[in-house]
């Protein structure tokens, strides 16, 4: 077989192939692409509608109606969903609504409804109230014009729409389902208010996709034939282009390539130890390996040389930022670590987070133990009172905010046994009077705490300063205790 015809063919079969995929992928965009923007503008679309309908509803007439629909609901045991529909089972349960269509309200609503439906163009506008606890949505007022949803009737929220059971005002954003039942659909439901600002129910409405995906459909089969034929017109020009430009060049690599398959065996690795004298294009690109070989290795080096510098660097900075917010006596975190963490709760806080408490700890008398003893053996009574803060408050960072001042940030199970592990604190305290200590060992402190309160506190800082004082009452109770002993 001619071996220039089968590199002409694999050229060929290869720009086919790329051609192919190119053209397969830029189709694959396009089509995400499209489908992305109709989707997008659809559900903009549902979210206005359903936002408009809400402002203009009658919210009095909605939420009288919504409010003796959902007495008759729960005072239902046996409550059967549409998932039955049709059956004597849901046909009874739907008839303990029913009265509620002969309602002033009930008309009013409907009658507004299919306005704004025959106005917006849309397939169905309804009403819906939320079972929260039950995660399931109920038909209030549905307007569509067949197979309409009776008073009553619910079906279980989508897991999409879980979060409206923590924030009721966010209602239904809108999201797009394709059932069987329904096909295409895109959904949307906005909170409506009364005049005094309450939550009532919920205004949806549900737009169909089905015809708009159809002209998609058509539009993505109209563009894969166009790219089909501009796939075949692309490999006819390459083709010939390869033709004369490549193929003749290719021959002359692959003897080359076949000398050196012959150096490998000889194990001669590098190609400055392959002697090609061909004295055409081969053996330039010969001299351009070399060259490349020569400079990949100097790069190896100066990567190798640079990933160690940087691995150094960053074991540095590390270890400066590990002292930064690291007390240089104690070893415990410092007050730069403290105010990095109150940011990260004032965060949280803002998220939602609340049950965090913060802990105060004063150490006693290390004025009296500085100016008696030294300021070295006060440091020994501020490393030691250090020591039992850490041991009673395992499970919470402790910081060093003050010369004799620490602060504990409790969370999880120290928020939840903070009595305990104060009178722990104290016992701790208490018990060193048993041992034989030096003054400058047996340490007093103060302990105050305070946990989050939205009804007090308004900020971190509120906390803060409420656990100062618990601390302060309690340093004042023991300064008058010794007072009166003495």
């Amino acid at each position: 077989m001619n071996l220039k015809l089968n590199i002409k063919n694999k050229f060929i079969i290869l720009v086919v192939i790329f051609a192919t995929i190119l053209s397969g992928v830029a189709l694959f965009i396009s089509s995400r692409t499209i489908t992305k923007m109709v989707d997008e503008s659809y559900q903009e679309r549902t979210d206005e509608i359903a936002a408009t309908v809400a402002r203009v509803i009658d919210s009095e007439a909605a939420g009288k109606i919504t409010e003796e629909l959902m007495t008759i609901y729960y005072s239902i045991n046996d409550k059967v969903s549409s998932e039955e529909w049709g059956s004597p089972e849901f046909d009874a349960y739907v008839a303990k609504f029913e009265h509620l269509r002969d309602t002033d309200e009930f008309k009013t609503l409907l009658k507004q409804l299919r306005s704004l439906q025959e106005v917006n163009n849309v397939d169905c506008l309804y009403l819906i109230s939320v079972d929260y606890e039950g995660k399931n949505f109920i038909y209030v007022v549905d307007a569509a014009l067949e197979d309409a949803c009776p008073p009553g009737c619910f079906d279980p929220l989508y897991e999409v729409n879980f979060g409206i059971i923590e924030d009721h005002d966010i209602g239904f954003p809108a999201y797009i389902t394709n059932t069987e039942e329904y096909g295409w659909l895109v959904t949307s439901a906005a909170p409506v208010y009364n005049a005094k600002g309450d939550l009532v129910c919920y205004a949806g409405v549900d737009i169909s996709m089905d015809e708009i995906r159809q002209e998609q459909q058509s539009f993505i089969t109209s563009l894969a034939i166009a790219m089909i034929l501009m796939t075949i017109i692309i490999c006819f020009i390459t083709i010939r282009i390869l033709d004369g430009s490549v193929v003749r060049p290719i021959n002359l690599l692959s003897a080359a390539a076949l000398k050196y398959h012959e150096s490998k065996n000889n194990e001669k690795t590098s190609f400055e130890e392959i002697n090609i004298n061909t004295g055409d294009e081969i053996e330039s690109l010969h001299k351009s390996m070399i060259q490349m070989e020569k400079d990949i290795d100097n790069y190896i080096e100066n990567l190798i040389r640079t990933r160690k510098q940087l691995s150094t660097s960053k074991q540095e900075a590390a270890e400066m930022n590990e002292l930064a917010h690291k007390d240089s006596l104690t070893g415990i975190r410092n007050k730069l670590a403290y105010d990095q963490e109150e940011e990260k709760l004032r965060k949280e806080l803002k998220k939602g987070n609340k049950e965090f408490g913060i802990a105060m700890i004063d150490l006693n008398d290390l004025k009296s133990i500085n100016d008696t003893y030294g300021h070295d053996y006060g440091n020994i009574s501020i490393k030691k009172i250090s020591q039992i803060i850490c041991e009673v408050f395992i499970h919470s960072p402790v910081f060093r905010i003050g010369g004799d001042e620490f602060a504990v940030i409790l969370r999880n199970n120290d928020y939840d046994k903070i009595e305990s592990l104060v009178a722990e604190f104290n016992e701790k305290l208490a018990a060193q009077d048993k041992e034989d200590f030096e003054p400058w060992e047996k340490v007093k402190g103060a302990i105050g705490y305070a946990l989050y309160d939205p009804e007090q506190d308004h900020s971190v800082d509120d906390v803060f300063r409420r656990a100062d004082q618990d601390m302060y009452q309690k340093k004042k109770a023991m300064k008058e205790g010794q007072n009166s002993r003495s």
